[in-house]
């Protein structure tokens, strides 16, 4: 009970399809209005700006012709033009300024540094207090735009504050008749342009927000159209899932409704579902039946594992009475029963038989092949034949009747306790190592030998060499050269022949063995195990044997 409430409030407080889609609709809607409205009110000051830069260029144009180009040629200094001419010229500046709808006309002049005003409008209030600007009177707060159209001859658009307010003026560049030049500007009001820009501003946020509430409104009715049969279908669903995957007559009846109502995506869902519950029925029943099969392989995979185990030797030490030899092995399968193989024996009291092997594949095929494999070199191996002959006689037993067309590589030899002499054979398998006394690592030349299991009539060679007191010899397959980790690098002969020589002074066969296996652990990391892996080490401790085998 308390589980199916958790179960209920997490739902009950999930977020679900619909709230997603709103949400997205919400934010698509909403950057959608806000990217009108940034464009519409764009284009609306672009126009703005371009029709009052329009008229400030026609002004200066008219301002040019209303003010005689051999005016400005007479001015040389304050006293270059009589009081009532320029009086005069102010008040007709003055009218065009009010008919223009203009803050001020004007015409500079540049003396040296100083820039002097040479005509001028005058607003109704400087007028009517005379504070209207005089003739050649100090521009001593220019903009530096308009001291660079003297230096340049640019006409320029400028945006400023000075004593008389905050403008947006044009300056036009004029060369007079003396080869002076002089500068005509006109200005309007920035409070005019921004009430104007405001007004732009405030109807394109308008024409946005009109556009996000009809987007919300019909894409809520969409998305209601869309969600409520889907809905409905997880409803469905959920039921059924908590019945044990039982359909209810009268939910199938309602899905299939929907499927025949709505003649889109919706409907084939529900058609889908439908025939799908139908499959999930007969899935049921048949998952049944190959889940006991499984749990069968299983049990007989399990059993397979015991006994192929169990066709290994598996007790250490191996020889408890006697003090010349000490041995140990381990084998780790990729899967639960693999082909890799490893056995040794007394052939008498003074021999010791050894083997390891690698069948190809792996599963059950190789670990049947394992086992016919280790059962003929064990009954070959007690007839006393040198090691080569071994090699032949189970490479014969193996290629008949080999309708698997499955090879087996192996090395194998013969220690003599007495002396610490070997004699080996190689089938196409990883040469060993032998890890002297004092620490020295070194790897046994590599003999001709093909695997065995190929050709019946295969011949193999015999190599020797010797073991003093304390030497190991380590045999492996190639899992262990083979092994690989995250990055796909292998872990290579090079390796284990450092993993060999770090190992502490005068360790035991078992030593070598779980540190070669350990390091192999630690290189592949948490990658899986791809190949069967096989160690036998056969470490010689010389003088003769305390007891019988």
């Amino acid at each position: 009970m308390n589980h199916a409430a958790g179960e209920t409030q997490r739902r009950r407080w999930r977020f679900g399809l619909k709230a997603q889609l709103l949400l997205l609709l919400l934010v698509l809607n909403l950057v959608a209005a806000v990217a009108y409205s940034m464009v519409l009110y764009t284009v609306d000051r672009s126009e703005i700006m371009s029709g009052i830069d329009g008229r400030l260029r026609t002004a200066v144009l008219a301002a040019n012709e209303i003010v005689p180009d051999a005016y400005h040629a007479r001015i040389q200094g304050a006293d270059s033009i009589p009081q009532e001419e320029f009086d005069a010229l102010q008040a007709r500046l003055s009218r065009f300024a009010a008919r223009a709808d203009l803050a001020y006309v004007y015409t500079y002049m540049q003396f040296g540094e100083e820039i002097r005003t040479v005509s001028t409008s005058a607003t109704p209030r400087e007028l009517s207090t005379g504070a209207q600007t005089r003739f050649y009177a100090l521009y001593d707060t220019a903009p530096p735009k308009l001291r660079r159209s003297f230096r340049d001859g640019r006409i320029r658009f400028d945006e400023y504050s000075d004593a008389f307010g905050d403008f947006r003026s044009i300056y036009l560049p004029v060369r007079g008749a003396d080869g002076r030049t002089y500068v005509v500007g006109a200005d309007v009001e920035l409070g005019m342009v921004q009430a104007r820009l405001v007004q732009a501003l405030r109807m394109s946020v308008g024409v946005g927000i009109a556009m996000f509430a009809l987007s919300m409104a019909l894409g809520w009715l969409l998305v209601d159209r869309i969600v409520s049969p889907l809905m409905r279908l997880t409803d469905f669903t959920r039921n059924m899932g908590q019945r044990n995957f039982q359909p209810d007559e009268r939910e199938m009846a309602a899905m299939e409704a929907i499927g025949a109502r709505r003649r889109d995506e919706v409907g084939s869902l529900a058609e889908a579902m439908t025939a799908m519950i139908a499959r999930l029925q007969r899935y049921l029943v048949e998952m049944e039946a190959a889940t006991a099969a499984r749990e069968r392989v299983e049990g007989e995979l399990s059993a397979a594992r015991d006994i192929q185990v169990g066709m290994l030797p598996r007790t250490f030490p191996p020889f408890p009475q006697r003090r010349d030899i000490d041995v140990y092995a381990l084998l780790e399968s990729a899967k639960q029963v693999g082909g890799d193989l490893y056995d040794y024996v007394l052939v008498d009291r003074d021999r010791l038989f050894f083997v390891v092997g690698d069948v190809s594949g792996k599963g059950v095929p190789a670990a049947l092949f394992m086992a016919m494999t280790t059962t003929l070199f064990k009954a070959t191996a007690l007839s006393g034949q040198a090691p080569d002959e071994v090699m032949a006689r189970v490479n014969a037993e193996l290629a008949r009747d080999n309708a698997a067309e499955m090879f087996v590589t192996a090395f194998c030899g013969v220690l003599d306790l007495r002396t610490g002499a070997v004699a080996y054979s190689d089938g196409g398998h990883e040469a060993p190592f032998v890890r002297r006394a004092d620490g020295r690592v070194e790897r046994l030349p590599k003999l001709k030998g093909m695997a065995l299991g190929v050709i019946d009539e295969a011949t193999f060679e015999t190599g020797n060499f010797r073991l003093e007191a304390g030497d190991a010899l380590v045999l492996f397959t190639d899992g262990v050269s083979e092994a690989t980790n995250a990055e796909d690098a292998l872990f290579t002969t090079a390796r284990i022949e450092a993993a060999l020589a770090s190992a502490r002074r005068e360790p035991g066969a078992r030593d070598l063995a779980e540190g070669l296996a350990e390091d192999v652990r630690v290189f592949v990391g948490a990658t899986p195990q791809s190949d069967d892996i096989a160690i036998l080490v056969v470490r010689y401790e010389g003088g003769e044997p305390a007891g019988s085998a």
